[in-house]
């Protein structure tokens, strides 16, 4: 029967220590170690295996779960001091045990987020260089395809023939509309897009006469309108309430 002890608090280098002691002295007394030597090294193995164990569990477990069991054994530090009582080893072992787990997760969470991030701005910066260089192509594209159409229109030219390929002329099938002079074009034809205040616009219609035109203007005061959002905030800021809106300061994420 082996007499050696472990203690509860008992770090996992000390027992490495300790098992390379033993293997030590068994080397200087002979190739094949003793009976008490070898239940000795057994139990200081088991002991390894057993701290090695615990310290790889938490790892595998998710943040959750890892802060769930913290708060159980932060609860049972609060028990153990209204009872007047020590904390014993084995409970801070597994206190500092499960702290070292949680920080390596944090830590691993957080090198995925700066992973993630940089992916996503390579891809952002990519993204802006192939948008470039598509502006440039079809820049390219555009300024050939006018300068082959001048050259074939100035020499009355409907198709130019290659080996593997024919560059011809083709009507559009829908005409272009060509404005040779503003001025002479009757003002019923003329529009713009104007922006007022729901107010202003009632203002407007209910001064109208009764006829087609007012009754158009209404029908526009039904759907259609939305929120100046910039208005609201501005009115907000200056501390003028705006009932159904509140300005509301959130929280983000960082890394530091």
């Amino acid at each position: 029967m082996s007499t050696l002890s472990i203690m509860p608090a008992e770090s996992t280098s000390h027992l490495a220590r300790r098992l390379a002691e033993l293997l030590e002295r068994g080397d200087s007394d002979g190739p094949l170690l003793g009976d008490s030597m070898r239940d000795s090294a057994l139990v200081l193995v088991e002991a390894l295996r057993q701290r090695m164990q615990r310290r790889a569990e938490p790892e595998h477990r998710s943040l959750f779960d890892l802060d769930d069991r913290l708060i159980e054994l932060m609860e049972t530090v609060e028990e153990t001091a209204e009872l007047g009582s020590e904390i014993s080893p084995e409970l801070a072992q597994e206190i500092d045990t499960y702290l070292d787990a949680y920080r390596l997760k944090v830590d691993q969470i957080a090198g995925f987020w700066r992973w993630q991030q940089s992916i996503a701005d390579i891809s952002a910066k990519e993204a802006e260089r192939l948008t470039a260089r598509k502006r440039a192509a079809d820049s390219r594209v555009t300024r050939l395809k006018g300068f082959l159409f001048a050259f074939m229109a100035a020499r009355g030219i409907k198709k130019l023939q290659g080996r593997k390929c024919d560059i011809g002329m083709q009507r559009n099938s829908t005409a272009s509309l060509v404005v040779d002079d503003p001025l002479q074009i009757a003002e019923r034809y003329f529009e713009r897009a104007v922006r007022f205040t729901k107010t202003e616009f009632l203002e407007i219609v209910y001064q109208l006469p009764e006829g087609e035109a007012r009754q158009r203007l209404e029908a526009l005061l039904k759907e259609g309108w939305e929120v100046n959002n910039e208005t609201v905030r501005a009115s907000l800021v200056n501390n003028e309430p705006v009932p159904g809106a509140r300005l509301v300061t959130g929280s983000h994420l960082r890394i530091r």
